[in-house]
């Protein structure tokens, strides 16, 4: 595919809200610019989507707090029935909240809050915004989601549960009540004698080492990717997102919820352990470094300096610690970040993979490396995923000792 294909214009977008202002400063905002061609309005979820099936956008702009039907199920009906690229209008939409990371994860490729139209931002860098995302949006390819089959982030936790361990001793029963524990033990209550709690994780070999990198756009990508991964493959996943550290730790907390891996914010010092995730922003200067028979992380805070590629430096510095049991994966991003990381991977006999451009809100990151690699170019989440598990599974009767 070409990864420089033009879209096809004008661009047809449906407007849902009911707000009637709203819709008006829509309006006028998207009639700013030429290839752009609003084919309907709607004012709640039910009335999108009878007009979906005649109209047939390329672009949904969607509410998400509307009577009748709201958002979030108009958009999971549209992910099932008529996948189209929607971008979601909401108050709600900081990166920050749990309802933003179910959106993507239900199939909205982005946001933009309403907020923005009122306040905070001058006209035409406003409307500069809202139509570059919904170019990039038509540009997308979107597939069918059922939310049935979709692992639950928020509401009740699927990973807090309450576990029955007895201590070998003496045999006392005690209840851990958040499973799994972020502790390797506790002290039996009766007789203080020490319970290791993850005994499966002392299987979960550290045989391989994938690196994740990702810009702002990318949490979709990651959301659909990270779920589908089985720890007992083995090794450890290690994701850059180029965003800010507050809306990276909510999505920690979010990810680690409906994930079998056990999901990490990134921290200094820490152990890279098999069977766990480890995030971090766009603000951490991360490499690995070789400790005591294991590999730690070593983490300093960037000033965003000019010419500081966080992407790259932990790219290159797993690759040659691990050389051929490291692999590297670019997903959607506006910046470069990642190309030379991904050049020293493959350097040391590696394996690289990028998602493919037309699941990319954003293409900028991923088409250096496809280009100058040769890259497969059809890799949509689902089987990039499989494609980490069968390099981590292919390794997994290895260990990595540093």
């Amino acid at each position: 595919m070409n990864i420089n294909e033009k879209l096809e214009y004008p661009v047809k977008i449906l407007i849902v809200d009911d707000s009637w202002v709203l819709r008006r400063v829509l309006r006028g905002t998207l009639s700013q610019k030429d290839g752009v061609e609003i084919v309907g309005e709607a004012t709640n979820g039910i009335e999108a989507l009878g007009m979906v099936l005649n109209l047939e956008p390329d672009v949904i702009l969607l509410d998400m707090e509307m009577p009748v039907m709201d958002g979030m199920t108009t958009l999971q009906h549209l992910m099932i029935h008529t996948p189209t690229p929607t971008i979601l209008l909401s108050s709600l939409s900081k990166n920050g909240t749990a309802r933003c990371f179910d959106a993507l994860k239900y199939g909205a490729v982005d946001f933009v809050s309403k907020n923005t139209f009122f306040k905070g931002m001058d006209g035409a860098a406003h409307s500069k915004l809202v139509l570059s995302k919904v170019f990039a949006a038509a540009a997308m390819s979107v597939h069918s989601i059922d939310p049935m089959q979709q692992k639950n982030g928020s509401g009740a936790l699927r990973k807090i549960r309450e576990k029955v361990i007895f201590c070998e001793d003496c045999g006392n029963r005690q209840v851990v009540t958040k499973w799994p524990p972020k502790e390797n033990s506790l002290k039996c209550g009766r007789c203080g004698d020490e319970i290791s709690l993850l005994t499966n994780k002392r299987y979960r070999r550290m045989n391989f080492v994938t690196v994740i990198g990702a810009g702002e756009s990318g949490y979709a990508n990651i959301l659909k990717i990270i779920p589908e991964l089985n720890p007992e493959m083995g090794g450890a996943i290690c994701i850059t997102i180029l965003d800010r550290p507050e809306n990276v730790e909510s999505f920690v907390q979010y990810l680690d919820a409906i994930s079998d891996f056990e999901v990490i914010l990134g921290e200094d010092g820490a152990t890279l352990e098999g069977g766990c995730c480890y995030i971090f922003s766009g603000n951490d200067n991360v490499t690995l470094s070789p400790y005591s028979g294991n590999f730690c992380f070593q983490v300093q805070q960037s000033r965003e300096a000019d010419g500081f590629f966080p992407i790259n430096q932990l790219m290159a510095s797993v690759a040659s610690l691990l050389t051929t049991r490291a692999s590297g994966v670019l997903l959607s991003g506006t910046d470069s970040d990642g190309n030379d990381g991904m050049d020293a991977i493959m350097q040391w006999n590696g394996s690289c993979f990028v998602l493919s451009p037309t699941h990319c809100l954003h293409r900028k990151m991923a088409s250096g490396p496809l280009l100058r690699h040769s890259l497969h170019d059809d890799l949509d989440e689902i089987r990039l995923a499989a494609r980490i598990q069968k390099c981590h599974f292919a390794n997994k009767e290895n260990v990595i000792t540093a």
